[in-house]
């Protein structure tokens, strides 16, 4: 094992990814004695999580520079938010933080009078962009709010609601009890907020109280253990990184990238912010010492190249033993599931967990083939060939497919709309899974964003349901398809759908929430939205077949992608 280190401790790219995945493939087998040799056979090789670093090398001036240039593009694209949007996510924290300690210092007068001098303490933590300091302009606050023993996710849904639903400064209420975690949403002062909650097997939860001690998680349960994971994964990922400010500012700018062109969205299928975060600190990890601007480039290179499904680790797999915990943790040698995973970012706080659960095979395609495009474009930039607002542009997606389906969600009331929309797209990935086992279909492409649809457009749902929103599936059809019949997929989803959990039944019993499935062809999109919608965001197809074809040239990307 140290000679393979020593073999690819150079700098010949070609060797890269074999490199990587020698050690991300396995290991499971690395012992700490095993890292404690790495790491004393050179000393002139850093180690960083579980291997060590590609390249020590220190930024040049290009980097500098083009770094410097990211930076302004970014600030132009409104990347960064405002001083007085940041003061207002502060006062919006504090007053939630005051109301989450009044709520539980009710609760202790009435279930530990005769505890004298007990301060039962209870806090509300930040975790998600807002915690990286990577946030943007209107962006929501992910949130936890950490409660003693005492207090139960019952008290949280119902007295805690009721608090928040009387101040007048907190709108939008909506809770949804049965999730896979548990969640209220709100709008407090104007600034969006997911609120989740997790209780401790504590009597006190003091503010200095250190979150990431594994042993708190014995005796929780599974639900309050996930809603802590956010928080403890966050945490973990900024000790893990060499240097912070570069890892945020790497990581801001693959945000702003993965957003304008469709791959930001985890309940979709595409990859969330904690995935892009766990991709960009790993990179980070290998190369400790670049600039932002190579980071960038680096992250596209590493896992447009990478050998999935080898997991991407940061940190070494925690030895903690909590029978009730480590069933949780992702080992597809024993969870069977785990197995048919096809793209593992694995979070780096116990338990640890694969982050990408939902891709599919579609989805990790577009991912692979976008990240090939930018890392061209990368190429291009450090030329001289290219701009920043080359990589980041938002891309068409109209113009990719020249068929479509197209799902529309219709409620009679606001009310409704608000509680059935983060469920329904939650779902939307299922039937991508459906298109994809249909032989006519080679790839399915959900776009990442909802419409509003045309009034004209025509659903089979009732008039009285104009509440509506509704996305779009690229298709990509098999060679030689004469002819495309969905029907068997679209109505499997709506009963599947139907059936899924008390929230799913309700849709079926209700008729004032339903769902469609049609589909179109590109030259009647305009039926579905308005004309000016489709034309939003560059037509990337030919700049990316011309950027894709000279790196192939190169040997550095491959195969461009045949379209159909």
């Amino acid at each position: 094992m140290i000679e393979s280190i020593d073999k690819f401790s150079g700098e010949d790219p070609d060797l890269y990814p074999e490199f990587i995945n020698q050690f991300d493939e396995q290991i499971h087998l690395i012992s700490s004695t095993t890292i404690a040799i790495m790491s004393a056979s050179s000393s002139t090789t850093q180690v960083f999580g579980i291997s060590q670093a590609i390249s020590v090398a220190k930024p040049t001036a290009q980097d500098l520079e083009l770094t410097k240039m990211m930076m302004k593009t970014l600030e132009d694209m409104k990347s960064f938010e405002p001083k007085e949007e940041t003061k207002k996510r502060q006062e919006v924290m504090g007053k939630l933080n005051g109301l989450v300690k009044k709520w539980i210092g009710a609760l202790a007068e009435v279930r530990m009078p005769s505890e004298e001098g007990f301060v039962p303490g209870g806090k509300l933590l930040a975790f998600g962009s807002f915690r990286l300091g990577v946030h943007s302009s209107g962006g929501d606050i992910d949130t936890v709010l950490v409660a003693p023993s005492f207090v139960t996710r019952a008290d949280f849904f119902s007295s805690f609601k009721k608090m928040l639903k009387e101040d007048s400064e907190v709108t939008e209420l909506n809770a949804v009890v049965d999730a896979f975690v548990p969640i209220m949403t709100l709008k407090c002062m104007g600034v969006e907020v997911d609120l989740l909650f997790a209780r401790l097997m504590l009597k006190e939860v003091p503010e200095s109280l250190d979150l990431s001690d594994d042993a708190l998680l014995a005796n929780m349960d599974v639900k309050c253990i996930r809603s802590l994971n956010g928080s403890r994964v966050a945490e973990k990922i900024l000790r893990l990184v060499p240097n912070q400010n570069t890892f945020c500012t790497a990581l801001r700018a693959i945000k702003m990238w993965a957003k304008n062109h469709g791959v930001y969205s985890n309940s979709l299928g595409f990859l969330g912010g904690i995935t892009w975060a766990i991709m960009v600190a790993r990179t980070c990890q290998l190369y400790p010492n670049a600039a932002p601007s190579k980071i960038i480039e680096k992250t596209f290179f590493v896992f447009s190249t990478w050998n999935w499904p080898a997991p991407v680790v940061l940190d070494r797999m925690s030895t903690a033993a909590f029978p009730s915990v480590a069933r949780l943790v992702w080992n597809p040698s024993v969870n069977h599931a785990d197995s048919y995973h096809l793209m593992p970012v694995l979070t780096p706080a116990f338990p640890e967990q694969n982050s990408t659960f939902n891709v599919s095979k579609s989805t990790l395609t577009v991912i692979q083939e976008e990240m090939k495009a930018a890392m061209a474009v990368c190429t291009e930039i450090q030329k001289g060939k290219a701009q920043w607002e080359e990589l980041f542009a938002p891309v068409n997606f109209f113009c990719r497919y020249k068929h479509f389906m197209v799902l529309v969600m219709a409620a009679e009331t606001e009310e409704e709309e608000l509680t059935y929309l983060g469920f329904f797209e939650s779902r939307l990935r299922q039937i991508v899974q459906q298109l994809e086992r249909n032989p006519a279909v080679r790839l399915a492409h959900i776009h990442a964003r909802q419409y509003k649809p045309s009034k004209s457009a025509k659903f089979g749902v009732r008039e009285e349901n104009n509440r509506r929103t509704c996305w779009f599936i690229g298709l990509q059809l098999a060679e030689n398809v004469k002819s495309l019949d969905l029907t068997q997929e679209a109505e499997r989803f709506k009963k599947n759908l139907a059936k899924q959990a008390t929230i799913g039944k309700a849709i079926a019993e209700r008729n004032r929430v339903e769902i469609d499935a049609v589909y179109t062809k590109r030259s009647t999109l305009v039926k579905f939205v308005a004309a000016r919608e489709l034309t939003v965001g560059m037509d990337a197809s030919k700049k990316k077949k011309r950027l894709l074809e000279e790196t192939a040239a190169g040997g550095t990307v491959g195969k461009k992608p045949r379209e159909n």
